[in-house]
């Protein structure tokens, strides 16, 4: 039988690298690293690019402020503040007690101290006459005299509307008795002595002539002491009121403590209520 008959068999033909259908484990993971490298490099170059962003706000939020302390550095704040009921304003922000009694009441400060009377800033400057202090905004100071509060027996019975003004301004309610038109009351949270924080209510005589004369004692309620006649502060000179007990009900007593030196004093309610302040104080 011839060769040319048979069917030779086809030899297999030449397909390059055998390819294999699924890779290794370590190729898979070199992958999965590469791929994972790749996610963290776009993270980094995005949380660069808001790094940028903040660097650049920082920059530019410290430059407003520099821009602005050297604004308020060359143009003050202007500080507004009172004395006495009596406003002022400054751009001096440091202070001592005693130039400030110099300057705004024009008292001796060998016979007067300082208080401030704001709800948030209270403070007793008292033989701190010349230690500096910063003025905030708003401030509210009354001048206190070093003098002892006497016990008298007068009282004055009629009453002027500006008294009711001054308590107003400082923020005050006050009312007229029913059928007394000269005697004022109104709440009194005390500020500072051994009754700090009482609650009570105060009443005035006010002079017709006030500011040019000031009213004499406070009436208080409730009672806080025995009467008595005689005595010193803060337990002698005390009576009962008998006009503000029948007019307002409750029990009221008289507080016998004038001002002295109302003569030379700055005449106004809140030079009055400096007064009422102490004699709370020296309980």
């Amino acid at each position: 039988m011839s060769d040319a008959n048979q069917e030779d068999p086809q030899e297999p033909l030449e397909a390059g690298p055998k390819v294999h259908e699924g890779c290794g484990h370590d190729e898979v993971k070199a992958l999965h690293d590469i791929e994972e490298a790749k996610a963290d490099i776009d993270k980094a170059k995005d949380e660069i690019q808001h790094g940028i962003k903040d660097l650049d706000a920082a920059e530019h939020k410290l430059e407003a402020a520099e821009e602005e302390l050297e604004e308020a550095h060359h143009h003050p704040k202007i500080i507004h503040f009172s004395v006495d009921g009596e406003d002022y304003e400054t751009e001096q922000r440091k202070w001592t007690p005693n130039e400030i009694i110099r300057e705004f009441s024009g008292l001796d400060v060998a016979m007067h101290y300082l208080i401030e009377t704001d709800p948030h800033h209270q403070a007793n400057f008292q033989g701190k006459g010349d230690v500096p202090f910063e003025l905030h905004d708003h401030a509210s100071f009354q001048v206190i005299s070093v003098g002892p509060a006497p016990v008298s027996d007068g009282s004055a019975k009629t009453g002027v509307a500006c008294f009711l003004a001054g308590l107003a301004s400082l923020g005050h309610r006050p009312t007229v008795a029913p059928g007394k038109p000269e005697h004022v009351s109104f709440d009194y949270e005390v500020p500072t002595g051994k009754f700090a924080g009482r609650l009570v209510r105060l009443g005035v005589v006010v002079p017709q002539d006030f500011p040019l004369t000031a009213p004499g004692g406070i009436h208080v309620s409730p009672r806080f002491y025995p009467n008595q006649s005689g005595g010193t502060h803060p337990t002698g000179g005390i009576h009962d009121s008998a006009d503000f007990q029948n007019a307002l009900g409750g029990e009221w007593q008289y507080w016998s403590r004038p001002y002295t030196g109302w003569s030379t004093a700055k005449k106004a309610v809140a030079t009055y209520m400096s007064h009422v302040w102490k004699l709370w104080d020296t309980q």
